[in-house]
């Protein structure tokens, strides 16, 4: 049981006020009564209190080297009962001791022996509740320090699942752009150039974002300008692709590299096999609640469909459901030769 800061200033301020209260309603009592005179009350009630306060602090010891974790409710119950029983007894017997040699009067004499069981009894009940606080508190740091661990591991699951999810560029697009590279350096010298500055670009871009950083919507368009401007590269005049996003959008925070995977998406399964001229787009509006982002490209309804796991699309709606905690946030429909990807980014967020 860890019982680091318990004891600070504002616990000992609070504990102190209970034994120190006991101490003036007893001298109260007494004065209003008329069953000592005013003075002797008074120290007898403020000496009772205070020891009842020093002696009852031991219990803190017997919290300590008691914990629920390493034994049984009935070891513990008869621990602090005998502990109890010892304590009040010497608190009890300890106090009056003093008082009798400070007031060594038959007639207050007389009053500790006829009180002396109640005042044994009150110690008794003291330590209990002292020792049931102790515990009630050091169960609740306990749990909210668990609940804290647990929210810290969370926290790094999180983080590492987003990492994975990130690391998970194409390799088969460095592969790609680097075979055609090697093929433009003895065609087409200036497009390899071309080639190799857009390529450091974005993978600057790649490796300098963290994974769970939120950026403008400006700065990942631009990022995939890069993208796209290498597979034009690639594939000519064979596919083309617009930006068709309004002012009011641009500064959309969005997690960073989300959207990569969609446009390799489009180009794996809309390019590849297509004998046409495909037509890639993203557009943005803002709504209400949502900023619409969607991403749709034509393909070739007489090519072979190429088999894929799926893995770009499931990694965009698995990042958006752990950003955003909504499974709701991405639709996507193929109709007609057109491929329609639609993610809703929170405003709010």
């Amino acid at each position: 049981m860890d019982h680091k800061g318990i004891v600070n200033r504002f616990s000992l301020v609070f504990y102190w006020i209970t034994p120190i209260l006991l101490g003036i309603l007893q001298a109260s009592y007494n004065i209003y009564f008329e069953i000592l005179p005013w003075g002797i009350s008074l120290v007898d009630g403020m000496l009772f209190g205070f020891l009842l306060g020093a002696f009852g602090m031991a219990i803190w010891f017997v919290v300590k080297y008691n914990s629920p974790d390493d034994k049984h409710f009935a070891q513990l119950l008869s621990s602090h009962l005998a502990s109890s029983v010892v304590l009040s007894l010497a608190w009890a017997y300890t106090a009056s001791f003093i008082t009798r040699i400070l007031f060594p009067y038959p007639a207050y004499i007389s009053y500790q022996d006829n009180n002396l069981t109640n005042r044994i009894f009150i110690g008794f009940i003291f330590n209990i509740l002292v020792a049931t606080v102790l515990y009630l508190y050091f169960s609740y740091r306990k749990n909210y320090e668990k609940t804290e661990r647990e929210k810290e591991l969370k926290q790094e699951v999180r983080e590492a699942v987003l990492r994975a999810l990130k690391s998970q560029i194409n390799p088969h697009f460095l592969f790609n752009s680097l075979n055609s590279i090697a093929s433009l350096t003895l065609t087409n010298p200036n497009k390899a150039h071309e080639m190799v500055i857009a390529l450091s670009d974005f993978m600057r871009y790649s490796l300098r974002k963290q994974h769970n950083e939120m950026v403008a919507l400006e700065e990942e368009i631009n990022h995939i300008r890069l993208y796209l401007q290498i597979e034009k590269i690639r594939f000519g005049d064979k596919m083309n692709y617009s930006f068709q996003v309004g002012s009011e959008c641009t500064n959309c925070q969005i997690p960073t590299l989300l959207l990569q995977p969609l446009f390799e998406n489009a180009i794996k399964y809309g390019v590849y096999e297509a004998s046409e001229t495909v037509e890639v787009v993203l557009s943005a509006k803002k709504e209400r609640e949502h900023t619409v982002l969607t991403i749709t490209n034509t393909f070739d309804r007489e090519a072979a469909p190429l088999k894929g796991e799926g893995i770009g699309l499931r990694n965009v709606q698995e990042r958006l459901r752990m950003v955003y905690n909504s499974n709701h946030l991405m639709k996507v429909t193929g109709d007609n030769g057109l491929f329609v990807v639609t993610i809703l980014l929170p405003n709010q967020f």
